[in-house]
């Protein structure tokens, strides 16, 4: 539907609410997902309820050790969430407190959700790449562990390749690192 969704936004956004307390993580999951995508698709200006929406969505990122695939769904579609949030509406989010959850929430095990986590580094790379440089030691091998060729397609060609050029603009800043996190192979000769 994308766009066509507006009208039927704030009813919707009342329903995720309820939804995004439910005890079940089949329902928390879908419920994330969801979330994401009427954040990214509703033309309606959603961000007086971002602050609300990152508190209900805070919960699903704490997962036990062997989670259940349910609740591991739940924690990625989250994640894809704050992902089109930060795509939409960077300026309204406090990255300082979202971005240590967010990112430690990768390598995501839902491969779709990997597209709008990355989506949404690229932009903040773009708008104010030091932000991120904190966060490098986190994420190179992040990088690497979602370009593994020995593994399932994570990222689709598009992303990939921004992955890539990304990775080439870090190891201009911190060739060492990118080196260390096994990433050479995917600069350009």
């Amino acid at each position: 539907m994308k766009g066509a969704i507006t009208p039927h936004t704030d009813s919707l956004l009342n329903i995720l609410d309820r939804a995004l307390k439910d005890e079940e993580y089949e329902v928390l999951s879908n419920a994330a997902f969801a979330t994401g995508l009427l954040i990214e698709h509703s033309t309606s200006d959603l961000s007086r309820h971002l602050g609300h929406i990152l508190q209900i969505l805070h919960p699903l990122f704490i997962i036990p050790p062997n989670p259940t695939s349910a609740r591991q769904n739940a924690k990625d579609n989250a994640a894809g969430a704050v992902g089109r949030m930060i795509i939409r509406y960077a300026t309204f989010i406090p990255l300082d407190q979202v971005l240590p959850v967010f990112l430690g929430a990768l390598p995501l095990k839902d491969h779709l959700e990997n597209r709008p986590v990355f989506r949404a580094l690229f932009q903040l790379f773009e708008t104010n790449g030091a932000l991120l440089y904190p966060y490098l030691d986190q994420l190179l091998p992040v990088f690497a562990y979602v370009l593994d060729p020995s593994g399932k397609d994570q990222l689709g060609d598009e992303i990939r390749a921004q992955l890539i050029r990304f990775i080439a603009l870090i190891a201009q800043e911190a060739p060492d690192k990118v080196q260390a996190a096994g990433l050479n192979p995917y600069l350009p000769a």
